[in-house]
C-alpha cells in the first residue's frame, strides 16, 4: 500500500474511532484521498429487528438509486455474487457481469456513474453485517490496488456498522464479563461470550421495564441454577439502529457472604424504605428486619442504614423486579439518563 493510502486509511481509522458516532464525512474524505475518481459513496448496515439492510451513511447518490443499492440489489443474483465473494467485486468481474443488470443500465448509468466497486463488510469469513458501494464517472477508475485498499478499510468498517457491537463496553468491562442484547433483540455483544441469563424471560422483563424508566444503568444480583450473577442492566442509545438494552453479567463470588434474605433487607434500604415498609413488603415482624439491618451493617462495614444503602446501590447488591420491594423506579431514583 503506497504512502497515500496509507495515510487515508489512518484518517478513516481515527474517524472511525471508539465514539458512539462514527465521523462519516472524514470517513468518506478518507476514501476520496484514497480514490480521488470516487464521486459516490454509500454504506448500509444490517437491521436485525427489520431483517434488511439500512442506510448508515452516503454520498452522491440520488435517493432513487441510493434506495435500489441498500434494499433491491441484495436480493438480485448480482447481490448474492457479491455476498459470495472473499474480495470486493468491480462491475467488470465475472461471472454475472454487472453492467448487464437493471440496476446498472436504469440506474447508475443514466446518472453518469460508468464504474464501480462493492464490498460486503463481515465479521469472519461469512457473517455479512453492511455493505460499501463506491461508483466513478469514468471507466477503469477503479483497479486491483482499489480493491485491496477497499478490503483492508472493509474490515474496520465492519465493527463500526455491526449492529451488534459496542465500542465503550470493554471500557466499563473485563475479560470475565459476558455481554449480550435483550432488547430489541436477543444476541450476543460482538467480542463477548453471550451472557448465560440472556435468555430468562423475567429478566427480559425486567430489561423492558428499565428501558422504560430512560435511566443508563443499574447493577444487580441475579439467581440463576449455577449460583448467583452481578448483572448490570445498560441503556444503549446507539444500538441496534435505535438503541436497545445490553445486559452484562459474570459470576457473583458473594465476599461479604450475604444470604438472599440479606439482599432483600439491602433491596429495601436502596429504594428507601423504612423498616416497617420492608416488613410489609416481606411479610416478617419489623424486629426481625431490624436484625437483618444489624447484620447487614456488620457485614458491608458500614455505620448507618444511610452508607449501606449506598454501599448496596454502588456494588449491585440489589434484588430488583418491575414492582414490589425491589420496583426499578425507586432503586434508579436520581441516576444519570446516560452512560458510557
Amino acid at each position: 500500500m503506497d504512502t497515500t493510502r496509507v495515510a487515508s486509511a489512518m484518517r478513516i481509522g481515527a474517524a472511525l474511532g471508539s465514539a458512539a458516532d462514527v465521523e462519516w464525512d472524514e470517513v468518506f474524505a478518507g476514501l476520496r484521498q484514497a480514490v480521488p475518481l470516487m464521486c459516490a459513496v454509500q454504506v448500509t448496515g444490517w437491521d436485525p429487528v427489520a431483517r434488511r439492510f439500512v442506510v448508515m451513511a452516503e454520498h452522491g447518490y440520488h435517493r432513487a438509486i441510493s434506495q435500489e443499492l441498500a434494499h433491491e440489489l441484495p436480493r438480485t443474483k448480482w447481490g448474492g455474487q457479491l455476498f459470495d465473494s472473499p474480495v470486493p467485486l468491480l462491475m467488470d468481474d465475472m461471472p454475472h457481469n454487472f453492467r448487464d443488470s437493471p440496476h446498472y443500465q436504469e440506474q447508475l448509468r443514466p446518472a453518469g456513474f460508468e464504474d464501480g466497486l462493492s464490498a460486503t463488510l463481515k465479521l469472519g469469513p461469512r457473517q455479512v453485517v453492511g455493505v460499501l458501494h463506491l461508483n466513478a464517472p469514468e471507466r477503469s477508475a477503479f483497479d486491483e490496488q482499489t480493491r485491496r485498499f477497499v478490503a483492508e478499510v472493509g474490515t474496520f468498517l465492519a465493527r463500526r456498522v455491526d449492529p451488534l457491537h459496542h465500542p465503550r463496553l470493554d471500557a466499563w468491562f473485563g475479560p470475565e464479563w459476558t455481554a449480550s442484547w435483550v432488547l430489541p433483540v436477543q444476541a450476543p455483544v460482538t467480542g463477548r461470550s453471550p451472557a448465560p441469563l440472556a435468555h430468562d424471560p423475567e429478566l427480559r422483563a425486567l430489561a423492558e421495564r428499565f428501558a422504560a424508566l430512560g435511566v443508563r444503568t443499574v447493577p444487580f444480583l441475579w439467581p440463576a441454577q449455577d449460583g448467583w450473577h452481578r448483572v448490570r442492566l445498560l441503556r444503549v442509545a446507539d444500538g441496534p439502529r435505535g438503541g436497545g438494552v445490553i445486559a452484562a453479567c459474570t459470576a457473583f463470588g458473594n465476599t461479604p457472604g450475604l444470604t438472599a434474605r440479606e439482599l432483600d433487607i439491602a433491596t429495601g434500604l436502596v429504594a428507601g424504605l423504612s423498616n416497617q415498609a420492608i416488613a410489609e413488603a416481606l411479610v416478617v415482624s419489623r424486629r426481625t428486619v431490624e436484625t437483618y439491618v444489624e447484620r447487614l451493617l456488620t457485614k458491608l462495614d458500614c455505620r448507618s442504614r444511610g452508607e449501606a444503602a449506598g454501599v448496596a446501590a454502588r456494588a449491585g447488591f440489589i434484588r430488583p423486579s418491575p414492582t414490589g420491594l425491589g420496583d426499578l423506579a425507586r432503586l434508579t431514583r436520581g441516576t444519570d439518563p446516560h452512560w458510557g
